[in-house]
Order: structure tokens, then C-alpha cells, then sequence
């Protein structure tokens, strides 16, 4: 009889155990009434590094006091290929329709390659563990949600010792999420765009994200800004520039600044 006792507690202890690590899962059922969320990765470029190597290991979305993942497989990214504009598909699925309170990021590892050397980055703890962005946002059943994450380099970057030779460096993930339906774009095109020249796309002191001018036509393309007023600054390395503030940007429009010419 105490057999048959000790038998049924300790199954009444599994079941318990399995239902605890139910309410800490990272995803849901999706049955019921569901839309797509997609998320897109760009990245603001930065010319000292050769190229920026970052493994993510998942990506999810909070909803209903759960995590619905929506990429969970290792993926590595060079960042400097996902400038001007450029981007992949960073994590796709079908999920609930309802409010989500905010997007969450897990790095594994990463490393930077300047003048053709290898050097990995400390990864902070919170990286591995998951780093969590706004904004709030809703997915309406039958339709897809955009985002697009910016992923900003040359903030996302420290290092120690010299700038011409620093002794290591370390990552501080510094990254933009917003819906991509409510972004606009700024075009140019340089007459002179031999000498590296930047362009930069500023508001209220801060750079919300720059671009590097193609070196044949001088096309540049400042992407996925929120809708706002904006200063455009470029300069290339013969300290030649251009600046044009308030700059219209408007969701679902490119802005085209036409012919420039740094002086």
C-alpha cells in the first residue's frame, strides 16, 4: 500500500515539474486567430572594420506573458554586408493576433575583422541571456507586421588601449526597431564620390543612421528612417562636405535630394 502511494506521489511530482517548465517555454500554440510577424536586419555602416561577425542564436516576441520564437537556429551575420539599405529576413512566423510588448535578441558570439585580422569580442552576459527592445505593437489576424532591427555598429562596438591599436574589443549591442510601414528614405546622388565620403542622416544631434556612397555614380540611400525632419551631413576624407537640414521624411516615400556636390 505505501508502494502504491509512494508510486502516485511521485507522478503527481513530474506532472507538477512538466507544468512548471510550461509557463517558462518561449513559445506558444498557435491555433486560434493568427498573423505573420516578420523582422528584418540592416545595419548602419561603419569603414574601419573590414566586416562584423555576429551569431544570433534566437530571436522572439513577448505576447500574453509568453515568448514566441521566431527564429531558433544559429545564424551568422557579417553586418557590413547588410548596409545601404540592404537586409535578410531575421525571424518569420505565423503567431497570435494581439498586442506584443517588445522584441527579444540572443547573441552567442561575434567577432570583427580589421586589416585583415581576426579579433573576437566579449559578448556581455545579457547578450546571451537575451536583450529586450520596444516598441509595443499589434498584429492584426490575416496580416503581416513588418519590422525592420538596425543593427548600429559603430555604437554596438567598444574597445580598450589605442585607437590605431586597441587591445580588445567588446560588444554593447546598441540596436533600432521599429515597424517598417511607418519608415521613409532619403536618396542622393554624389558628382564627386571618390575620396570615401559618409553620409549621415541626424536629428536632434543624434545619428539615427548613415550610408557609404557607391564610388562609381555616387548613389547613396539613408533607409528606414521614422517619419520626421532631418539634417543630411556627408564628408568624405578630403574634409569636402554638404549639409541640408530639414529634410522631410515621409512613411512609405523616398525623399530625393537630387545632384550633390561636396565642396
Amino acid at each position: 500500500m505505501q508502494k502504491g502511494i509512494y508510486i502516485l506521489f511521485v507522478l503527481l511530482l513530474s506532472l507538477l515539474v512538466v507544468l512548471g517548465c510550461q509557463e517558462n517555454t518561449t513559445s506558444v500554440n498557435n491555433e486560434g486567430n493568427t498573423g505573420t510577424l516578420k523582422l528584418y536586419l540592416t545595419d548602419a555602416p561603419f569603414a574601419i572594420y573590414d566586416s562584423v561577425n555576429i551569431t544570433f542564436s534566437q530571436v522572439s516576441a513577448h505576447y500574453d506573458s509568453s515568448w514566441i520564437v521566431l527564429m531558433d537556429s544559429l545564424m551568422t551575420v557579417n553586418l557590413m554586408d547588410l548596409t545601404n539599405g540592404h537586409t535578410i529576413v531575421f525571424g518569420s512566423a505565423d503567431v497570435p493576433a494581439g498586442h506584443y510588448t517588445r522584441i527579444q535578441i540572443k547573441i552567442l558570439d561575434s567577432y570583427v575583422v580589421v586589416d585583415g585580422q581576426k579579433h573576437m569580442m566579449t559578448v556581455p552576459s545579457g547578450a546571451t541571456s537575451g536583450l529586450k527592445f520596444g516598441p509595443e505593437f499589434t498584429v492584426s489576424e490575416g496580416s503581416t507586421y513588418e519590422m525592420i532591427v538596425d543593427f548600429d555598429v559603430h555604437r554596438s562596438i567598444v574597445t580598450t588601449g589605442p585607437r590605431s591599436h586597441p587591445h580588445d574589443y567588446k560588444l554593447k549591442p546598441r540596436i533600432r526597431i521599429c515597424p517598417m510601414a511607418l519608415t521613409g528614405s532619403i536618396i542622393g546622388a554624389l558628382t564627386n564620390p571618390e575620396h570615401l565620403p559618409m553620409a549621415y542622416a541626424i536629428q536632434n544631434s543624434d545619428t539615427i543612421t548613415s550610408a557609404i556612397p557607391d564610388s562609381t555614380n555616387g548613389y547613396f540611400l539613408l533607409s528606414f528612417l521614422p517619419e520626421g525632419t532631418y539634417l543630411v551631413s556627408l564628408r568624405d576624407t578630403l574634409d569636402q562636405s554638404y549639409e541640408q537640414s530639414g529634410v522631410t521624411v515621409t512613411a512609405g516615400e523616398n525623399t530625393d535630394l537630387g545632384s550633390i556636390t561636396l565642396q
